[in-house]
């Protein structure tokens, strides 16, 4: 019995030692809230914490259009930055940034949560911080890392605005990339005429075979056919810019298309390759024309 106490007795210690020196580690709340007041501070925002939840809100804009419920198609321009700025996803023509859907269907929850509940109105501008356990989580999404806390910024958009909103972002495009020589028609299509062409006139009935490229307004390439393996369309099964804007020329002719989203693929884009309300850059040579 002796033998047994004296060979526990270290054995007991030892195990009180190795207990007392775990270390304590901080929980992703506590984590979260540090860095996101920090933040606050360090970049001296002025922003109000919703209702205890570690989510902090700044109206840059009042809403000034409709009410917008849960059930409401939006149409929004979204930009996120991780706080350590590790990740930045930013709208420069970018249109990754441009999303349409049911608000209720907006993630995180924190986007739709605040848009409803403290914009309250569309044509408004909000900011968003959101802690990393109430943003995508340990898990991140897509591009977005895990655990980053992040802070965002919501364009909620009018619809009775977006057709004056699309047309400033379009001149935008031309000023930026040194544009010149482009006529605007009644509605809203840009065009500029490289070869007006010489052979058979082009009608909304016609079949053209044609060369061309697609872009979206950040360069990003969409669509082409190059020469040597043109495309053979019904003119009238395309989309209403090309059906406005091609038959300002004829066969053997070239045209640049600038296309605003309300003559091209709308509200909805066409998944994947051009997102929501995107304008579209076509540069278009027609090689033949069947009537």
């Amino acid at each position: 019995m002796k033998r047994f106490f004296n060979y526990t007795v270290p054995v007991f210690l030892l195990l009180t030692l190795l207990f007392s020196c775990q270390k304590e580690y901080e929980t992703i709340e506590v984590i979260d809230d540090r860095n996101v007041k920090e933040y606050i501070q360090l970049n001296k925002i002025n922003m109000q914490e919703y209702q205890g939840t570690g989510i902090y809100y700044q109206v840059v804009s009042p809403g000034t259009g409709p009410e917008v419920q849960y059930s409401d198609k939006v149409p929004a321009l979204i930009t996120m930055r991780s706080l350590d700025g590790k990740y930045v996803s930013v709208d420069t023509f970018s249109m990754a940034n441009r999303y349409y859907n049911f608000l209720g269907y907006y993630n995180p929850e924190a986007i739709r949560v605040g848009v409803k509940e403290v914009l309250k109105k569309s044509n408004g501008t909000l900011r968003i911080i959101i802690p990393s356990r109430l943003a995508f989580g340990r898990n991140g999404s897509g591009s977005i890392p895990g655990n980053a806390s992040l802070d965002i910024t919501v364009r909620a958009l009018d619809f009775s605005k977006l057709v004056a909103y699309e047309d400033f972002t379009i001149k935008k495009y031309l000023e930026s990339n040194s544009l010149t020589g482009f006529t605007k028609t009644a509605t809203g299509l840009y065009y500029k005429i490289g070869q007006p062409g010489t052979g058979s006139p082009i009608t909304a009935d016609s079949t053209i075979v044609a060369n061309y490229t697609g872009k979206l307004l950040n360069g990003v390439l969409f669509d082409r056919a190059v020469a040597g393996s043109e495309a053979t369309f019904k003119l009238n099964s395309l989309v209403k810019g090309w059906r406005e804007g091609v038959p300002l020329i004829k066969q053997g002719g070239s045209i640049r298309l600038i296309i605003p989203s309300t003559l091209g693929y709308g509200l909805d884009g066409n998944s994947p390759s051009v997102p929501a309300f995107s304008a579209l850059d076509f540069d278009i040579t027609v090689t033949d024309v069947k009537q």
